[in-house]
């Protein structure tokens, strides 16, 4: 999925946007749902697209997963940079 793509989503922006705001967070679907007033299993898709994506890094294994955002620079750049023509 490209990161484009990536961002036509509400809830993808609304995760986007929790990270972007907490850089260094690791959480749970469950608790990113919380966080973002979304539903668990709602949540926890749009978290697997965006991380095949690169946008977050999974943690963890199993039935016991976390995301992160991605670190890499260039990333959080251009998302940051298309995320304005959202506001």
């Amino acid at each position: 999925m490209r990161m484009d793509e990536c961002l036509r989503a509400d809830i993808n922006r609304k995760i986007i946007r929790f990270f972007l705001e907490n850089p260094s967070s690791v959480d749970t679907a469950r608790g990113i749902a919380t966080w973002i007033n979304e539903r668990p299993v709602k949540t926890k898709k749009a978290l697997e697209n965006l991380a095949k994506a690169k946008i977050l890094t999974p943690h963890g294994s199993g039935s016991t997963s976390a995301y992160g955002c991605t670190t890499d620079f260039y990333i959080i750049s251009g998302i940051k940079a298309r995320l304005e023509k959202f506001e």
